[in-house]
């Protein structure tokens, strides 16, 4: 038996952020089986440039009226209605419309939940009425048991937990630069930039180093930007950084703090539900929640840098910590959990 998997999501895969990059590795795991022939359609949706993949992968036209992601289902009719299960990612308002419209013709669907979807008040309405549309459709997959709990409260039906993964491999233990503190993809208010202005404003000793797309505003000298990096440039940086700093304001996972922890990094995240389950309470990770907290945790960590042998008590703790999802493991239960879905 080989069963027939589509992943659909919005965003082009170029634009190469967590869930682009999750779809990618998840599709090449399970093309390598048998037992799956899994592809990939996304919409034209901020395209950055044409990419060359190991699987097939399909460009659909991306329609906006008035707010809503739209797209035309005879696009993607054939492919949705011969899977065997559609794997779609739950985000984008409207994008729905059509595949609900249709979903009497799928045979079975997944509604993945990557993307933080309450950032304001219009999607804080539209995803709660939405939840009363779905939640006895198909099935959900979720990041977090924060998550399952939110979705079970809302009586949503066939619920299941696989969290994020990284690839262990990427990161090498190499000599620690007790000076290299990074802020990854902290280029936004959302993603905590603000935070990172008033560090820098108030310890002026210190540079903090920031990656991604370019900020708008303009950066104090000791908050530099590195641009955005290649993938061998960034777990380089990574594995030799000491301290990473991840102010983000929302997530449903976050694939940095996993790559933070595999590179054996100190971690200074704020205090939110998903990051704190990730963690697991370790040591290495330290939680703030105002402007002020950040600072007195950073301070408390970098004198930890100056105690070699706590240092790299906490850096194992770490490492040891990301190896619970490491990306064969898991990778692995997901592909189980999409046989024993094809076979109900």
């Amino acid at each position: 038996m080989t069963v027939k998997v589509v992943f659909f999501n919005i965003p082009h895969l170029s634009v190469g952020r967590g869930g682009e990059v999750w779809e990618t590795q998840v599709i090449e795991y399970l093309n390598k089986s048998s037992e799956f022939k899994a592809k990939l359609i996304t919409t034209d949706c901020c395209r950055i440039q044409n990419v060359v993949t190991s699987f097939e992968y399909k460009v659909i036209p991306l329609k906006k009226y008035f707010g809503l992601h739209l797209f035309n289902y005879n696009d993607i009719k054939n492919d949705f209605e011969e899977a065997d299960i559609v794997y779609y990612f739950n985000s984008f308002i409207g994008s729905q419309f059509p595949i609900l419209k249709n979903i009497k013709n799928i045979k079975k669907i997944i509604f993945g939940y990557h993307a933080k979807n309450d950032w304001n008040y219009i999607q804080r309405i539209y995803y709660r009425f939405l939840s009363y549309k779905i939640r006895n459709i198909g099935y959900h997959h979720v990041l977090t048991n924060y998550h399952y709990e939110i979705l079970v409260k809302r009586r949503f039906k066939n619920v299941f937990i696989i969290p994020n993964f990284v690839d262990l491999s990427e990161f090498k233990r190499v000599e620690k630069d007790k000076n290299l503190i990074i802020a990854p993809g902290a280029i936004t208010k959302e993603k905590g930039i603000e935070t990172l202005l008033n560090i820098a404003k108030v310890k002026k000793d210190l540079t903090i180093y920031i990656t991604g797309n370019k900020p708008s505003m303009k950066l104090p000298e000791n908050l530099k930007y590195l641009g955005k990096l290649g993938r061998e440039e960034y777990t380089k940086l990574l594995s030799k950084s000491s301290i990473c700093i991840l102010p983000t304001y929302g997530e449903t996972f976050s694939i940095t703090l996993l790559e933070c922890l595999a590179s054996g990094n100190l971690v200074l995240a704020r205090d939110l539900p998903v990051l704190r389950e990730i963690s697991g309470g370790i040591g290495s990770v330290a939680f703030a929640t105002t402007n002020n907290e950040f600072i007195v945790k950073l301070q408390n960590f970098m004198k930890i840098l100056n105690n070699t042998d706590k240092f790299d008590i906490l850096s194992n703790k770490s490492i040891e910590r990301a190896k619970l999802f490491d990306k064969n493991i898991i990778l692995e239960k997901f592909k189980t959990k999409l046989f024993e879905i094809a076979k109900e």
